[in-house]
């Protein structure tokens, strides 16, 4: 685990969005990043330790601000604001090595943010439109404009996504999980099933080739 490839990841945890986050995590390992995520049963002072140490250690950082709006309850869904915040404070105030960190900034619709976060304009912000092809868009293309080196084209990342789900149905099966709820399984097994997939899918694939 390192600082230059681990990528903070802050979003909605709901059933809703766990499309795209497990998207945005298959596209993180596929291209040999780290997510970097809590859990979704970490709370109170627990969280916030724990956020501290994922912000510290996180190069790059992913905020989705796509679901601030008010809940069944009428109440604002102020997370992901407070993180992104606390992860722009670790730049602008922190010790030289974060103020290298990289943001990406996701939102459903282009210049929504405006209306209640304008303070952030001037970074890297894209809109997924609740479309988990379109995310893995955003992620690679992200990471292209800032490793600037060779990385495989979104589509292609797109596509091997599609064979994992399918994989990942079978295994939920097997192991008695519903792959389409977020809680079934904790994000870091989760995280871990796709690094074993993928290297499995790298040597099939370079058996093929050879």
């Amino acid at each position: 685990m390192t600082f230059e490839r681990n990528v903070f990841i802050n979003c909605p945890f709901d059933n809703e969005y766990f499309p795209i986050l497990r998207s945005i995590l298959f596209c993180l390992v596929y291209l040999d990043f780290t997510p970097q995520i809590s859990e979704t049963t970490d709370s109170g002072a627990n969280r916030l330790s724990k956020l501290k140490d994922l912000i510290r250690t996180s190069k790059y950082s992913i905020h989705d601000i796509s679901r601030v709006e008010l809940n069944s309850e009428g109440l604002p869904r102020f997370n992901m604001p407070l993180e992104c915040g606390i992860d722009f404070g670790a730049k602008m105030l922190g010790p030289p090595k974060l103020r290298t960190k990289i943001f990406l900034i996701l939102e459903k619709e282009r210049h929504r943010y405006q209306g209640f976060i304008s303070d952030i304009s001037g970074n890297d912000i894209r809109s997924h439109n609740n479309d988990p092809e379109r995310a893995i868009q955003n992620v690679r293309d992200w990471l292209k404009l800032n490793e600037r080196k060779s990385l495989d084209f979104s589509s292609n990342i797109w596509l091997v996504y599609n064979e994992f789900l399918y994989d990942l149905t079978e295994y939920a099966k097997e192991n008695h999980f519903d792959p389409h709820h977020i809680n079934s399984i904790t994000f870091m097994d989760l995280i871990e099933l796709m690094v074993t997939w993928k290297i499995g899918w790298d040597e099939r694939n370079h058996e093929i080739a050879g």
